[in-house]
């Protein structure tokens, strides 16, 4: 799970927000925590559990893997990585502070996020079934290389972007506004909620190689917003990534 932390700043600004406003921000953290978990963690990878083949589930693991074509042992480590997210995603639409605030939404907005959820659990039906299929007609087997088409089909069948893109069209109708930025660079990025009046913003930084987030800044849209604080929160995200000391606290302290 992503270590996350918060500034003194931020941690001062939630202090001093009201109940249903500070929810909503304990709320954004949890989407945040969510979205910055790009992997699973260490350990955690679910290789060969998809595999049913006879010939695999009666050797023991380390066995398997040595007598594996390196192509499939790839492809199950990215299986497990993909089904890993979907169910983290899921996990979290069907949390129970996420349904609590369904219940603070019109109508319309409940059920887009019901059909998003609905369309990612159809994605990974739809996801394990293909491979059922390409072991089946032979196009995915243990111990041979695939072919460049199958090896083509099963990156496709690891891509999470369609399942991202759903997760993100339930955010957006719960509420939530993200700027996705790759997990992969240091700039900060923000995410936006618009049902509590006049709106608020929350800017983050994920430091993906060490596991770790900072939420370094929280503030109204009003009329007091002008923008320094992005100044403010570049640098103290450089201050976080450089090592220099910094008083943060643990995310979610009020």
């Amino acid at each position: 799970m992503l270590d996350l932390l918060t500034t003194d700043a931020f941690a001062a600004w939630f202090s001093g927000l009201a109940e249903i406003p500070a929810e909503d921000v304990a709320a954004t953290i949890e989407v945040i925590a969510q979205l910055g978990a790009g992997t699973e963690a260490p350990g955690s990878s679910e290789l060969l559990l998809w595999y049913e083949h006879p010939s695999v589930a009666s050797r023991g693991l380390p066995d398997i893997v040595e007598r594996l074509a390196p192509e499939v042992v790839k492809f199950a480590n990215e299986y497990g990585r993909f089904n890993g997210y979907v169910r983290r995603v899921i996990r979290h639409l069907e949390s129970a502070p996420f349904v609590a605030r369904l219940s603070r939404l019109s109508a319309e907005d409940t059920a887009k996020v019901a059909d998003a959820l609905c369309r990612i659990r159809r994605l990974a039906t739809t996801r394990m079934l293909s491979i059922f299929d390409l072991q089946a007609r032979r196009r995915l087997w243990p111990y041979g290389s695939p072919s460049p088409s199958a090896i083509t089909a099963c990156a496709r069948l690891v891509d999470p972007s369609e399942v991202r893109e759903w997760y993100y069209a339930a955010l957006a109708a719960a509420g939530f506004e993200v700027v996705d930025v790759p997990s992969h660079t240091a700039a900060l990025r923000e995410i936006t909620l618009r049902t509590t009046a006049p709106g608020l913003r929350i800017l983050y930084g994920i430091d993906a190689a060490k596991n770790r987030g900072l939420i370094v800044v929280g503030e109204w849209l009003d009329r007091s917003f002008y923008g320094d604080s992005v100044r403010l929160a570049e640098a103290l995200w450089a201050q976080f990534l450089a090592g220099r000391p910094l008083a943060t606290q643990v995310a979610g302290a009020r």
